[in-house]
């Protein structure tokens, strides 16, 4: 419409106002104001006629609503499914009910830092292409987080045709992705919720999200329905995070501190620094319970510089070379925050490096293991000294041993136990020891309870023990007193 305006006077005569409104109402205004015009003074007739042709014109041109920018590319936005949900509850019949499928791709994060942003976004898109190609026309497919879709199954016989949808879907995102050139696997996990008669969009959103959870706990590959126990535990779970941060905060924790001594001599050799946390209503919280949601959470970053201060505080106390082994997280080294903590915690103690040993698993070394091998060196390079934990008991490569020089091996307690009854847990003890003395790594048993079982051990040539024969972890001052004295027999002898 470019030549319109100079067609027409200059000031917003009745007639410019008509185009106006024929351009901002479509067809029906144009016609209408175009008529009006018509009888009001017959010089506007032309006029009133090329204001209908507009009017259509806007009616034919004007575009549909837009739905957002991913619902274009076939996804939906948040927001956008929520709508959709809502509507979907409030026509459903009672008998064929609305399902929400959460469904989350594992690993995405560990892709992204390892190839880059562009391979972990070629990977989200690959993914909503098979969702997309999996899903039936009515069904509706939205990411609503980093690695997170959502589906809703709009109709079905519940839950049977929920339960095979998200069963095809897990499978289908769990096929290996191209990513130049070459194959990556990113395993899924799905959660289900079956809507209830009435419930707002927000209750299947909910128990889905629960379903989520649980499924991500099992492994991958899992599905799972919402189960109505699953509220009493998220609600638990709740609170059992907000006195965890709370107790953060606080600085509420303590330290527990486990002997480990020389096998030969029994003579005491350091500690092994232990998180504990007392809860304020429920008293000692298993720290199996609550180090994992320190690690989901991402409290474990402030809480683990405050074990590595507080471990190297107590240690420069102990008469020297008495030294403290602190266990490190996966999320201090992701975060990049794991070397700063260190250098500050021994400057803040003045305790000697080599007095600190870092505790590391298997489990770490699969995740970028170029960076993680970077930071263990520049760990070793402060002085302080590094120990695998759990040795044999996860992926136990060996190409871990010949990239990296690590101080100690520490032989998992699974072994131990069984160390006196079962031959080939014996066996494989002398092979780690045989393997770690031709590396000229010390090694140390975990989980050693029984004298028969110390023996065993100190006849294949183990270095170090630890484990409640020899002592149970105890507070900080029964520790300090077992140093001291340790030290005194030393000077004597």
């Amino acid at each position: 419409m470019p030549l319109l305006p100079a067609l027409l006077p200059a000031r917003p005569s009745p007639g410019v106002r008509a185009i106006r409104a024929a351009a901002a109402g479509g067809l029906a205004v144009g016609v209408a104001a175009g008529l009006g015009l018509a009888r009001a003074a017959p010089s506007w007739l032309l006029a009133g006629i090329v204001l209908a042709v507009l009017g259509l014109g806007a009616l034919l041109l004007l575009p549909l609503p837009r739905r957002p920018a991913e619902r274009r590319a076939g996804l939906a936005d948040e927001p956008f499914f929520r709508a959709e949900l809502a509507t979907a509850l409030a026509e459903a019949p009672p008998n064929r009910p609305p399902a929400v499928i959460l469904l989350e791709l594992d690993g995405l994060t560990a892709i992204r830092d390892t190839l880059g942003r562009a391979a972990g976004d070629a990977l989200l898109h690959q993914a909503a292409e098979r969702l997309l190609t999996g899903a039936r026309r009515e069904d509706l497919v939205a990411r609503i987080g980093h690695a997170e879709f959502a589906v809703l199954q709009r109709d079905g016989a519940q839950p049977e045709a929920a339960a095979r949808f998200a069963g095809r879907l897990v499978r289908d995102l769990s096929h290996a992705y191209a990513l130049d050139g070459r194959p990556l696997i990113c395993g899924a996990v799905a959660g289900i919720a079956v809507a209830a008669p009435g419930a707002a969009a927000d209750v299947p959103l909910a128990q889905a999200r629960l379903a989520l959870r649980r499924a991500r706990a099992e492994g991958q590959g899992t599905a799972r329905f919402f189960e109505p126990g699953m509220d009493a535990a998220l609600s638990a779970r709740h609170a059992l995070e907000g006195a965890l941060r709370h107790a953060a905060a606080a600085e509420e924790f303590q330290l527990h501190y486990q002997p480990v001594f020389d096998i030969r001599s029994r003579r005491l050799l350091g500690f092994e620094a232990l998180l504990r946390w007392s809860h304020p209503e429920r008293g000692p919280v298993s720290p199996a319970e609550f180090v994992p949601l320190l690690e989901e959470t991402g409290l474990i970053l402030p809480v683990g510089a405050w074990v590595l201060r507080a471990a190297c505080r107590e240690a420069a106390r102990w008469p020297a070379p008495i030294g403290v082994a602190v266990n490190l997280s996966p999320a201090q080294f992701r975060r990049g925050e794991v070397l700063e903590a260190v250098r500050a915690a021994l400057a803040e103690s003045g305790l000697a490096p080599g007095r600190l040993t870092l505790e590391i698993t298997e489990g770490l070394l699969l995740e970028h293991t170029e960076t993680v091998l970077e930071t263990l060196e520049r760990l070793h390079g402060l002085g302080v000294c590094i120990a695998l934990d759990d040795f044999g008991s996860g992926y136990s490569s060996l190409a871990y041993l010949w990239r990296f020089r690590f101080d100690t091996l520490k032989i998992d307690r699974a072994f131990v136990r069984e160390v006196r009854r079962d031959g080939k847990a014996a066996a494989i003890i002398e092979s780690i020891i045989g393997l770690g003395h031709s590396l000229h790594l010390r090694i140390t048993a975990e989980g050693v309870e029984t004298e028969e079982q110390f023996a065993a051990l100190s006849g294949v040539g183990c270095d170090e023990a630890q484990g409640f024969l020899l002592g149970r972890p105890m507070p900080a001052e029964q520790a300090a007193a077992l140093a001291a004295e340790d030290g005194v027999q030393a000077r004597a002898a």
